[in-house]
């Protein structure tokens, strides 16, 4: 048994790519597993802003891949070291859900409703009040961030929309883009690679189901990228993109091999 792609640290999205909702990618777990026995690392690497590091853990726990807080990375976690490093003191109105907005109280980023910062993250308990609000910042002016550009969440029973999504509304209404995305395809999450792992990026595999945002974060990285079509890209897809991957495989699966 040998791992397909020869690399150290393997960085795995997860919706589209290990499950789809609750429910795991057939084959998924059991590849982990055996690419954790022959002693690669294995981290999760998800623009999902909408939960914390926790919640991850106990999911992919749940589905047999016993998992620990470092593996776990997240657009919030490129967004707060942003904010801290090149932003620091200035306060945001996020956009995001009750766990969202208790991660970044507890990293200590000042919250604020007459904010410096208007910051997106995927919100399932948007409401048009946040909206509005948000909506007012921009136009007096304010900086604006997104964890994230994913303009779906792939789900079992049906894409979500995500931050992209909420950003083209904003778009629409005042005429405002985020001037920095943190999480993947771009260098705010590859930073936090970098801090947590002194492994060169020519031994690094980024694997995940988009294009535009997993397979350009891997190139743009220098990393390795292998697209899996278990999401929400389609062979058609690649071929209209020119965007290419070092891989191409139906799923996880076939990260491994037998001898």
């Amino acid at each position: 048994m040998k791992a397909t792609v020869d690399a150290d640290l393997f960085l795995f999205d997860l919706d589209g790519t290990i499950y789809l909702g609750d429910k795991p990618i057939e084959g998924a777990i059991d590849t982990l597993k055996k690419l954790t026995a022959m002693g690669k690392k294995v981290c999760f690497l998800t623009n999902n802003s909408s939960k914390d590091k926790r919640e991850y853990v106990k999911k992919i726990s749940s589905m047999g891949y016993p998992v620990d807080l470092w593996q776990i990375v997240t657009s919030t976690m490129a967004a707060v070291q942003f904010l801290h490093t090149r932003r620091p003191s200035k306060s945001v109105y996020p956009i995001g859900t009750p766990t969202f907005v208790q991660t970044l109280e507890e990293e200590g980023v000042p919250i604020s409703e007459d904010a410096d910062i208007v910051l997106l993250a995927f919100d399932t308990t948007l409401t048009y009040e946040k909206l509005w609000k948000a909506n007012i910042l921009l136009e007096k002016g304010r900086e604006f961030i997104a964890t994230h550009p994913d303009t779906v969440c792939p789900s079992d029973i049906g894409d979500m929309p995500d931050v992209g999504a909420m950003m083209a509304l904003f778009e629409c209404s005042c005429g405002r883009a985020p001037s920095i995305i943190c999480g993947k395809p771009y260098s705010p999450m590859a930073e936090i690679i970098g801090h947590l792992f002194d492994i060169p990026k020519e031994r690094i595999c980024m694997i995940g189901d988009r294009l535009y945002t997993d397979i350009l974060f891997g190139i743009n990285n220098g990393y390795q990228s292998v697209l899996v079509l278990s999401g929400e890209t389609t062979k058609e897809m690649l071929s209209a993109s020119g965007i290419k991957p070092s891989f191409v495989f139906d799923s996880v699966v076939s990260l491994v091999k037998e001898d």
